[in-house]
């Protein structure tokens, strides 16, 4: 018999597969039999259940999994006998899917052929008439021995053949394994290489702005009183001060401690069924929050959010959020969530570009490829802890500023911080080809501008 699966709701919703196998593997891993979507389906672990088949039919494992595993909307807690039409949930509001049995006839059970046998023992025997019609020649010995032979052996090559063909899938697997971990290999020993190489050149950078402020200082001492000429060392040694201060006083340990409570991941969950996770931050106590516009209502605007709610930094707990609104200028979208007592803030919003310039340092916070980085867990569920990284302002334009640091698929809506720990931007998007190492915000003045429009900031 067969296992039969009907997708009836998720990325998958529609369609229909069926396994032969012994053992079946539910989940987002892309090893898995009944593979889920992994960006999309996000209540399925990697590796969320199994079915494996029984004397008595097949049976449901859960595996361990993060939302946990329903069947007819029970969660099962131990091995669950399934039955034709029983409904899998993967999570309480997760994609689920309808089970169903295909009876197969050449795999019947033995107590079946040998009831056939004994009917045609126990049926009278044919009479055979005095004058038989002439027969075909009996076969030879050798033929039948090779008949018979390949008779009680077809069963043998059938499952020699499934296991060369597992052995291949599995060998496949592992290749693909071992590939994909060389390629994550080489990425890490990339990104490492670029942060040493960005931080040989801010050292040797400082090295060269103390040396040049000792001569200026000496320059200054030995000028002999010349007005224009003190004037004018007193002003280069201005901007080296300023430069050197630049280079080596972002203390981004005391940034991250500063505004880290603040920082949300936002999932939501659209009408059609799709989700998507994102990047939030609280501007003030009564839970205002700021994130991308796409997060919202999607790349084209034209999704609904039928559920929208974040876990902020430190906290296993969904508050749910209404949104207030979306710009029609720019990547910016804001929501409200109420949480009895308040909730956290950001240190505070720049509102003009003055002081923004190509070569500042800065900090950015939040949760590039969402729950699948490690995070510590509690009673079986994620604790939310965002990610600090660190780069410079390449360019800043009017309505973009584009940063050299790092970016990834839920790094959208993170705030970026400048050296005394407040938003100069909000992190939108980045260069595809760039391997998410050039980046593009929008500056914060143009968030407190919509903020504005919606008399949420004076």
């Amino acid at each position: 018999m067969k296992a039969q699966f009907k997708f009836l709701s998720g990325a998958r919703a529609g369609q229909i597969e069926a396994f032969r196998k012994g053992y079946i593997g539910l989940g987002r891993h892309p090893l898995s039999d009944v593979r889920f979507d992994a960006e999309r389906d996000l209540d399925v672990s990697s590796r969320h259940a199994a079915i494996v088949r029984k004397t008595e039919g097949f049976v449901l494992q859960d595996l361990g999994s993060r939302n946990g595993t329903f069947v007819n909307g029970q969660r099962v807690n131990g091995d669950t006998l399934l039955r034709d039409g029983d409904v899998i949930g993967f999570g309480a509001n997760g994609p689920a899917l309808e089970f169903g049995v295909i009876e197969i006839d050449d795999d019947l059970p033995a107590t079946a052929a040998a009831e056939g046998l004994a009917e045609r023992a126990s049926s009278p025997r044919e009479v055979i008439p005095a004058a038989q019609r002439p027969t075909a020649p009996r076969a030879s010995t050798g033929v039948r021995i090779r008949a018979e032979v390949a008779r009680q052996t077809a069963q043998l090559r059938r499952t020699t053949k499934v296991l060369i063909v597992l052995l291949l899938i599995v060998g496949t697997g592992f290749t693909w394994i071992q590939i994909d971990g060389r390629r994550r290999a080489r990425e890490s020993q990339t990104m490492t290489l670029h942060f040493q190489t960005e931080l040989q050149g801010v050292r040797d950078a400082l090295q060269a702005a103390q040396q040049e402020t000792a001569r200026l200082r000496r320059a200054l001492e030995t000028s002999g009183g010349d007005s224009a000429a003190v004037a004018r060392l007193r002003l280069e040694l201005a901007a080296v001060e300023r430069r050197r201060r630049a280079l080596g006083g972002v203390d981004y340990r005391a940034i991250s401690h500063r505004n880290q409570d603040a920082v949300a991941i936002v999932l939501v969950e659209y009408t059609d069924g799709e989700r998507f996770s994102g990047t939030a931050f609280a501007l003030d106590s009564t839970g205002t929050m700021v994130t991308n516009k796409h997060i919202l209502v999607g790349d084209d605007g034209t999704k609904t959010p039928r559920r929208l709610g974040v876990i902020f930094s430190g906290s296993t707990q969904f508050w749910r959020a209404e949104m207030v609104g979306v710009s029609a200028e720019s990547d910016v979208g804001v929501f409200r969530v109420s949480i009895t007592g308040g909730t956290p803030r950001v240190a505070g919003l720049a509102r003009t570009r003055e002081g923004l310039e190509r070569g500042d340092p800065v900090a950015i916070l939040g949760y590039p490829l969402g729950f699948d980085l490690p995070m510590e867990s509690q009673g079986g569920q994620p604790i939310a802890e965002p990610t600090l990284t660190v780069g410079t302002v390449s360019k800043a334009l009017t309505a973009v500023i584009q940063v050299d640091a790092y970016g990834a698929p839920g790094s959208s809506g993170s705030p970026i911080f400048d050296r005394d720990g407040k938003v100069i931007a909000m992190l939108y998007g980045g260069e595809r080809e760039s391997q998410g190492k050039i980046i593009f915000a929008v500056p914060a003045y143009v968030v407190a501008d919509y903020l504005k429009s919606l008399k949420l900031m004076r």
